[in-house]
């Protein structure tokens, strides 16, 4: 083959490309697009939300087995997992498979300062910049310093059930979902080397916080332990509720009318809050889980309180 040929096939090679090319550009087709190598791009699987055509409900979502729990989550230690110790109430001290070590304190403080500080404040003083907004977007009840007494002392068990399941008809939310358990007990080290470093001069010698619940009446034990301190006072000062001093026997005008502060009045607080709600006071105290006889304790404690 000559030059001239070479020159002429070329020429009509590189036309016949640049024309396929060009007329491919504008091909329309209803079958799928060539792909070469697919690797696992178009597996058959089920994703979340669709629709599948493999299970009879025609749910790509499947519900765990019954009876099985999944790798992982048998959460079998109720110390470490629940907050509980054997009395099935909240556990006094840290779980026996968790190390409060300095670096779980410094993780706790990291945790703490993305989950607690917006409410609690950074130096967990209770000021954090949540509770600066003004009504109507304020809280109804202000985020505790965990420098008070009452949070001194919780037991530790307790700290860690609120930040697991919150408190107060979700007036502070829980954070399972954001916050694994090993992260709880985290911030709960860190709350209490807060406490440790900046020591409570009212509080009772060799006991954790500033209230020795050994020391206490059955009935005082309850309104310490089960929080009934953090809105209701002893001394005659209104606090987020009434003051317990000269409550029993007397009428409280609520939102349903004269109440007479009896045993049934105390027993219904306790368990449906709303059900009355004290004038002048917000609707804002969420069920109380006790025992019959931690209500009888705690109206014992009351009828002292003259």
């Amino acid at each position: 083959m000559n030059r001239t040929s070479l020159l002429l096939l070329t020429a009509g090679l590189a036309a016949l490309s640049a024309a396929t090319a060009a007329g491919c550009r504008g091909w329309t087709s209803d079958k799928p697009p060539v792909h070469l190598n697919p690797n696992m791009d178009t597996q058959e699987k089920g994703k979340a939300f669709t629709k599948s055509a493999f299970f009879a409900d025609g749910l790509s979502m499947r519900l765990p087995v019954e009876g099985t729990v999944a790798r992982g989550f048998l959460r079998e230690d109720d110390a470490f997992s629940r907050g509980l110790g054997a009395d099935g109430q909240p556990a006094q001290d840290f779980p026996a498979s968790f190390a409060a070590t300095a670096a779980a304190a410094e993780r706790g403080k990291d945790r703490w300062m993305i989950y607690c500080a917006p409410c609690h404040g950074r130096a967990a003083d209770g000021k954090g910049a949540v509770m600066s907004r003004p009504a109507p977007g304020n809280y109804p009840i202000p985020a505790p310093s965990m420098m008070d007494a009452r949070p001194r002392s919780m037991a530790l068990g307790q700290i860690y059930v609120a930040i697991k399941d919150g408190v107060n008809n979700n007036n502070m939310p829980g954070y399972a979902a954001q916050l694994s358990e090993e992260d709880r007990w985290d911030i709960v080290a860190y709350i209490v080397t807060l406490q440790a470093n900046n020591p409570d001069p009212q509080a009772a010698k060799g006991a954790r916080g500033g209230v020795d619940l050994s020391k206490l009446s059955p009935g005082e034990k309850v309104y310490n332990a089960k929080g009934c301190n953090a809105c209701h006072t002893v001394d005659g000062t209104p606090k987020l509720g009434p003051t317990f001093k000269g409550l029993w026997g007397k009428t409280e005008q609520t939102d349903k009318g004269p109440a007479l502060v009896d045993e049934a009045y105390l027993k219904e607080s306790v368990t449906t809050p709303m059900a009355k709600v004290v004038t002048g006071f917000p609707p804002v105290m969420p069920p109380v889980p006790l025992t019959d006889q931690e209500v009888t304790d705690l109206i014992d404690y009351l009828k002292t309180l003259k």
